[in-house]
């Protein structure tokens, strides 16, 4: 993620120096525009809303060779900038082993119109890549801007390095300290990297095991490279600030009508983020099952071989907030038979594990379930991030799940064979934003009748990376120059990161 966001952080630093219309006419001379033409019909915009693909591609142009020769040129990272009217922005991360349908098809008919999102940019270039993830997503892409390597190394070595902590996978191992692959070589605790570190750093692959661990990876470094770049030492610092623009605007291609005037628009928007707010979200996906034509364990399925899949009902929850009024939304659960309503008191809720990175939110959301009226063990515990909120239930328990869910917005009922009749287990993901309060005398009603209202739950503690949002009452958050606040816990939509912040080993 951070590859393809350093093009626009670059934009950001600029709007926050104070070089003026010289350095905008530098940067913006050093970039190279490509007519990339976008066919066939397109999803409809939103006025005041924007949309920009940022793409890392692998290209090895201006590396030396250091990073070997690769045929081709596919995408190491993808990204979706959503910039709402409200002045917020929402990075969304596409995992690069994500199995899509190519648009056009007839670029992937040899394997089956389908491919991994990585290969869609050498199938059919960057306007089959734009219309593979507006076909995904619905959303209408209005400019892309894409970044090689070379630019990345450049970038962190401009700012003069970037600080950032390693901590055990969530297994416990530390087998992430070292990728003979990207060539990364760390310790835990805080490693300083340069260009040249930062790259083997955010490649990861191998030693980590996960490609989605690989996405939580790349948002830590982007934030610590945001605040760095953002840093007073950046810019107040004209030599840096020029070095800095130099360096990425010579790796940038952006589309042909991202011009002089839409890109200064771009930067004055970007500008604003510092108060409006950065969210982080990675479209969720899972390994590949033999319903989806998987033969084995790996997620492997031919010729594409091991691959993730999109979790349709979660790819939704993540758009729903990011799509122009009146789209339409996924059809509601068809409702319970008659005789399966289940009271709170009826509902028992085993344990709440805390993903969310946020401490002491499990502990806070089990207190303001037993005040609504939900019963049961209620064992916390800490488990690893994941963005959506999850309720797992026992065979036969649904009608409870879905009672629990309506007063968890966002939660997602999932059945767990392995379970028992012992309850319900809540998993709390970084999306989560409050518990919604029971109907009362005169309360607002939300879709499907649902309460506006929302309960407060009390979480302190630093989180990592950028999470101001305006949506935010008070609640644990962190600036986009990397200072944290603490306090009780947010009312609205904001997503701290789920990187590591706490560098004891």
């Amino acid at each position: 993620m951070s590859l393809t966001a350093t093009g626009l952080l670059s934009v950001f630093v600029l709007a926050l120096s104070s070089l003026g219309w010289a350095a905008y006419r530098h940067f913006d001379g050093a970039i190279t525009r490509v007519d990339w033409n976008i066919d066939g019909a397109r999803p409809a915009g939103a006025a005041g809303e924007q949309n920009i693909l940022l793409l890392g591609d692998d290209s090895r142009e201006g590396t030396g060779g250091e990073y070997g020769v690769v045929d081709g040129v596919r995408s190491d990272t993808t990204i979706i900038a959503h910039f709402a009217r409200d002045g917020s922005a929402t990075l969304l991360s596409f995992p690069r082993d994500m199995l899509v349908r190519v648009v056009p098809p007839e670029r992937a008919a040899a394997r089956d119109g389908r491919a991994k999102l990585t290969e869609v940019l050498q199938l059919a270039d960057v306007p089959g890549l734009v219309s593979t993830l507006e076909s995904l997503t619905g959303l209408k892409i209005d400019h892309t801007i894409s970044i090689n390597l070379a630019g990345f190394r450049t970038m962190t070595d401009a700012v003069g390095g970037v600080t950032v902590c390693v901590t055990p996978l969530p297994d416990g191992s530390t087998r992430n300290l070292h990728d003979t692959m990207s060539g990364w070589n760390g310790h835990l605790g805080e490693n300083r990297l340069n260009g040249d570190q930062a790259l083997a750093f955010v490649r990861t692959r191998y030693a980590l095991g996960d490609e989605r661990l690989r996405v939580l990876r790349q948002q830590q470094f982007l934030a610590k490279l945001l605040a760095t770049a953002t840093g007073a030492g950046v810019l107040t610092n004209p030599a840096k600030i020029t070095a800095l623009l130099g360096a990425v605007g010579g790796a940038l291609r952006v589309d042909q009508g991202l011009d002089q005037t839409a890109l200064l628009t771009l930067a004055k928007r970007a500008s604003g983020l510092s108060s409006g707010g950065i969210r982080f979200v990675t479209v969720p996906t899972r390994v590949a099952l033999p319903v989806d034509g998987a033969v084995d364990g790996m997620g492997t399925i031919p010729p594409h071989g091991a691959v993730l899949v999109a979790d349709q009902a979660g790819l939704a929850q993540v758009l729903a907030p990011l799509r122009p009024a009146g789209t339409a939304r996924p059809a509601a659960a068809p409702p319970e038979p008659a005789g399966t309503t289940v009271g709170r008191a009826d509902v028992s809720v085993a344990a709440v594990r805390n993903a969310s990175g946020r401490t002491g939110l499990a502990a806070a959301t089990v207190d303001a379930l037993r005040s609504l009226g939900f019963t049961g063990a209620m064992t916390t515990a800490t488990t690893t991030g994941q963005e959506l909120t999850e309720i797992h239930y026992p065979p036969g328990q649904q009608a409870a799940a879905r009672a629990l869910a309506a007063r968890l917005p966002g939660g997602l009922p999932v059945e767990d064979p392995a379970r028992t009749g012992d309850g319900l287990v809540v998993v709390l993901g970084t999306a989560f934003a409050g518990l919604a309060a029971a109907p009362g005398p005169g309360a607002a009603a939300g879709p499907a009748g649902e309460p506006s209202t929302a309960i407060a739950t009390t979480a302190t503690g630093g989180t990592a990376g950028i999470a101001t949002s305006s949506a935010v009452e008070t609640g644990t958050t962190t600036t986009a120059t990397g200072a944290t606040a603490t306090g009780t816990g947010a009312v609205g939509t904001a997503t701290p990161m789920p990187a590591d912040t706490s560098c004891t080993p």
